[in-house]
């Protein structure tokens, strides 16, 4: 009686294992897929021209930017202006790639490579307004809550900041390895 019993579960079985092995690959992918950091270039002063305490060059080469982070430029009376490498050179704002004046500029870095900024404001570029950054060819997928910002003081911690990780995205994982364990203890108490 006990053979009858488990010869007619294993239908149910197999596919309970199939609809399993095709839905938590997507359930794993969601949750560990890159939400993507921001970057607050020039900290809380936001995006001016540095004084002797600040330096976007130093806090450039002591972050790391990865596919799907993005810089917020806060800034007033000024713009940001996307280059290539020969104008951010020169310090050549007349003829930008993209021009950015709202004030509140959210730039997604959406390739890896190196992104080249200037300030469109006459002398800014100059007096050390400007800013390159390398974005890794991995994409990001651990956020680490904090803010990521030009150095203030003389000696400023380097960090991948301003990045928060979505409660969403754990939770997901969390559920999918509870009906992971979930279909495995129903598998062994069968057999």
């Amino acid at each position: 009686m006990a053979a009858s019993n488990s010869s007619a579960l294993l239908p149910v079985l197999a596919l309970a294992g199939v609809v399993f092995f095709l839905v938590a690959p997507a359930v794993v992918a969601e949750a560990t897929a890159p939400q993507g950091l921001e970057f607050h270039v020039g900290g809380p002063r936001g995006w001016r021209v540095p004084d002797a305490n600040t330096s976007y060059g130093w806090w450039a080469m002591n972050n790391r930017f990865r596919v799907g982070d993005h810089l917020y430029f806060k800034y007033a009376n000024d713009s940001v202006l996307l280059v290539d490498r020969t104008a951010f050179d020169a310090c050549n704002t007349t003829e930008p790639l993209a021009t950015f004046a709202d004030g509140a500029t959210k730039f997604v870095l959406d390739r890896p490579g190196f992104f080249c900024f200037i300030s469109g404001k006459p002398g800014h570029c100059e007096e050390g307004q400007r800013l390159i950054v390398r974005v890794m060819v991995q994409p990001a997928i651990v956020a680490t809550p904090g803010p990521a910002s030009a150095p203030a003081t003389s000696a400023p911690q380097p960090g991948h900041g301003g990045g928060h990780s979505s409660g969403a995205a754990t939770a997901v994982a969390a559920a999918a390895g509870v009906a992971a364990v979930a279909a495995l203890a129903v598998f062994v108490s069968l057999v």
